[in-house]
């Protein structure tokens, strides 16, 4: 029969201090693959919230080149069916419904427009859409290491805004344009 001797007061500290080392190792491990997880997820999101808004910004620039055009080609047209009906070149009802297809053109680029939403990018990053207007959740976001989605989703609406201004200009020399002309036909 063996006896098994007592550990001395050095194997004790010894063996404490290695039980000690192996539950710091496992601690620091499992805190480095939390802290890996969520950094992935972070960066998961931020990636996604990226793409979201690049091809929320290629949308608005396709815009951008569709209201050139009718700032162009449209406006000019426009404005050359009026002058060409006060010089009796035109019918009244093809200029009206020309007129009109202009006014056509201006309205769907409008819902184009609308169509771009900044919430969009917010929702892209796994947050809700109404977070950047709820103070506490936006924080939260923050310190989650969201912050920049905020900044991308305000970059679209500015330009967003200033589309929408740009088009109801247009839209309002549109019904302008309409009413010298309804103005034209009833004078002669």
């Amino acid at each position: 029969m063996s006896t098994q001797q007592p550990l001395s007061r050095i194997q004790w500290v010894q063996l404490t201090a290695a039980a000690g080392a192996v539950v710091a190792a496992a601690a620091a491990i499992w805190l480095t693959s939390q802290y890996l997880r969520a950094d992935h997820q972070r960066t998961q999101l931020t990636r996604s919230a990226k793409k979201k808004y690049r091809e929320l910004l290629s949308e608005l620039s396709e815009c951008k080149g569709i209201l050139n055009y009718i700032d162009s080609v449209s406006m000019s047209r426009a404005q050359s069916i009026v002058s060409d009906y006060a010089k009796d070149t035109r019918e009244p009802e093809a200029s009206r419904r020309e007129l009109a297809g202009i006014g056509e053109e201006v309205l769907r680029l409008m819902e184009k427009i609308d169509g771009v939403a900044p919430a969009l990018v917010i929702n892209a990053a796994g947050l809700e859409p109404w977070t950047e207007q709820d103070k506490e959740l936006k924080e939260l976001a923050v310190r989650q290491g969201l912050g920049q989605i905020f900044d991308l989703a305000g970059d679209i609406r500015a330009i967003r805004k200033g589309l929408i201004h740009r088009v109801e200009r247009r839209a309002k020399k549109i019904d302008s344009l309409k009413r010298e002309l309804e103005r034209v036909i009833i004078q002669k």
